[in-house]
C-alpha cells in the first residue's frame, strides 16, 4: 500500500508530517523544472539545496538524489579548499576534452550510489535492446534480485569493547571463524592539531610592535620635547622586553599552550551549540505539530549503516571533526599486523544468511531419522 501526502520539500513541517525520521532511504525525484528553460544548469539548484539542506537536519538520513545534468553532481558535496575535489575537477576536465561522457563517475556521491541522472537511463534503454541480460544486470546492480550463494557489502565501527582485537589480522580470523565474515578493507580518519596558534601570535605580536613603533615614531616627530630620547627609551624597553620572555620560555610556551586549548575549546562550543541549535530546532517544530520526539535521532546515535552511508559522502568527518583538521584514507587489504585505532569503519562482505538453509526438509528429517534408528540398533543388540 502507497501513501501519499500533499506538500513541499523545503517546508520542515511538511516533511515532519510525512515521517520523515522514520525513514530508512529518502529519494527525490526530480520533476519538469521551468528554470530549465531559462538557464539548463540552474534545473538543479533548488534540488541541491534541499537536499543539503535535509541532511544537515537530518543526519542518519539516507537520501538518493536524481539531477537532470550529469554536471551538477559536482556541486552535491561541495567543499571549499579540498584538494581532493580539486585534483577531481582536473581529472574531469581532462575527461572532457578527450570527449568522455562519464567524467562525474569518480565523484564520491555517485561512486556511493547517493546521485544519478536521468540521461544515464537513455544508453542503458538502447542496450537493453541490444544486449538482452542488461536488465539482469540492471537489477543486480539495484539490489532487485540476487545471486543464490552470495554475499552483500556492509560496515563495522570499531568501538572500544573492539580494541581487545588489536590488529587487523586478529580481527580477520575472528570474524572468519564466527560469522563467516570477510573483511576487505579500513576507512580511517586521523586528526592533527597544527600548531598553527603560535605561529599566529608570535606574528601578530611582531606585526603590532611594528605597527606601534611606526605610530610612536610619527607621535615622536610631531612632539617637539625630545623626541630622540623617547625613541631610544622605547627601543630599549622593547628590547628588554624580548630578552626576559627569552629567559621565561617555558611560561611562555604554557601560557601559549593554555590560551590554544582555550581557543580551541570556544570553537567547540561554537561547533557544537550550531549542531545543537539544528537539533532544538526540529524539537520545537515536532512539539508545535504535536509529534513525539523520541524518534529524533541525533548525530550521536548514528547506527553502522547511517555511518557507512556518511562516510561515503564525506559528511561525518565534517560534522564530527570540523573543529580539528581530518586526514581520511582508505586501506585496502592492509597488512595483518596493522592496529586498529578507535572509530575505525571497516568494511565487511557478509554472507547470504539464506545460503546455509536446506531445500528440502523432509529429507533432512529423515536422514537424522535413519542415523537415530542406526546408532541405536548396536545397542540393542548389546543388551541382548
Amino acid at each position: 500500500m502507497v501513501y501519499y501526502m500533499a506538500g513541499t520539500i523545503d517546508n520542515l513541517d511538511s516533511l515532519l508530517q510525512c515521517g520523515i525520521i522514520y525513514a530508512d532511504n529518502l529519494v527525490v525525484v526530480d520533476k519538469e523544472s521551468t528554470m530549465s528553460a531559462e538557464e539548463d544548469y540552474m534545473a538543479d539548484a533548488k534540488t541541491i539545496v534541499n537536499v543539503q539542506t535535509m541532511f544537515r537536519l537530518f543526519p542518519s538520513l539516507s537520501i538518493i538524489t536524481e539531477l537532470t545534468h550529469p554536471s551538477n553532481m559536482r556541486f552535491m558535496q561541495f567543499r571549499a579548499k579540498d584538494c581532493y575535489s580539486l585534483a577531481l575537477s582536473k581529472l574531469e576536465k581532462k575527461e572532457r576534452d578527450k570527449g568522455s561522457n562519464l567524467a562525474f563517475m569518480f565523484r564520491l556521491p555517485f561512486a556511493a550510489g547517493r546521485v544519478f541522472s536521468i540521461s544515464m537511463l537513455d544508453t542503458l534503454l538502447y542496450q537493453s535492446f541490444v544486449k538482452d541480460y542488461m536488465i539482469l544486470i540492471a537489477r543486480l546492480l539495484l539490489g532487485l534480485d540476487t545471486t543464490p550463494g552470495s554475499g552483500y557489502l556492509c560496515a563495522m565501527k570499531v568501538t572500544e569493547e573492539d580494541l581487545w582485537i588489536s590488529t587487523y589480522g586478529r580481527l580477520f580470523q575472528k570474524l572468519c571463524s564466527s560469522s563467516a565474515e570477510i573483511p576487505i578493507g579500513i576507512y580511517r580518519t586521523e586528526s592533527h592539531i597544527f600548531p598553527t596558534s603560535e605561529s599566529q601570535v608570535s606574528v601578530s605580536v611582531d606585526e603590532c610592535e611594528d605597527t606601534k613603533e611606526k605610530g610612536e615614531e610619527s607621535r615622536s616627530n610631531d612632539q617637539s620635547d625630545h623626541p630622540l630620547l623617547r625613541k631610544k627609551s622605547m627601543q630599549w624597553a622593547r628590547r628588554l622586553s624580548k630578552k626576559s620572555v627569552r629567559w621565561q620560555g617555558s611560561s611562555r610556551d604554557s601560557s601559549r599552550d593554555h590560551g590554544q586549548r582555550i581557543a580551541q575549546q570556544r570553537l567547540n562550543l561554537y561547533r557544537r551549540s550550531e549542531r545543537e541549535e539544528l537539533s532544538e530546532l526540529v524539537r520545537n517544530r515536532m512539539r508545535h505539530l504535536g509529534l513525539p520526539t523520541s524518534g529524533y535521532e541525533d548525530l550521536t546515535n548514528l547506527t553502522a549503516s547511517d555511518v557507512m552511508n556518511r562516510v561515503n559522502l564525506g559528511y561525518l568527518q565534517d560534522e564530527q571533526n570540523d573543529h580539528q583538521n581530518t586526514l581520511s584514507y582508505v586501506l585496502i587489504n592492509p597488512s595483518p599486523d596493522t592496529r586498529l585505532e578507535l572509530n575505525d569503519v571497516v568494511y565487511l562482505i557478509r554472507p547470504d544468511p539464506l545460503a546455509h538453509v536446506p531445500e528440502e526438509l523432509p529429507l533432512h528429517r529423515s536422514s537424522l531419522k535413519e542415523r537415530h534408528e542406526s546408532e541405536t540398533e548396536p545397542r540393542e543388540d548389546t543388551q541382548l
